[in-house]
């Protein structure tokens, strides 16, 4: 992972310019017992928090808008740093 403009961005890329640009979700149902939706474009589950409801809004480049950080601290209180398409917790265990 590289840090490129205040995001982290995979190393395969790392050189290119990032940009956010609308690109709609796809979601799919993963099976029967699980009653949430799945992106597999992005790999985003549509969970029923403010969060996951931002992310819908936004498209599948969701992590590359800019208000993307702020978001995440508002709806997270601050627990979460972005590393990418993961996340890792900024006190004790990581995820």
């Amino acid at each position: 992972m590289a840090k490129k403009g205040g995001y982290w961005v995979p190393a395969d890329i790392k050189d290119e310019v990032v940009t956010y640009s609308f690109d709609p979700h796809k979601p799919k149902k993963v099976s029967k017992t699980i009653p949430w939706l799945y992106c597999p474009k992005c790999g985003l589950l549509y969970l029923r928090n403010s969060i996951t409801q931002w992310c819908i809004k936004m498209g599948c480049d969701h992590e590359y808008h800019p208000q993307y950080k702020q978001m995440l601290k508002k709806f997270t209180s601050g627990r979460y740093q972005t590393m990418g398409k993961q996340q890792t917790k900024t006190k004790g265990i990581f995820i």
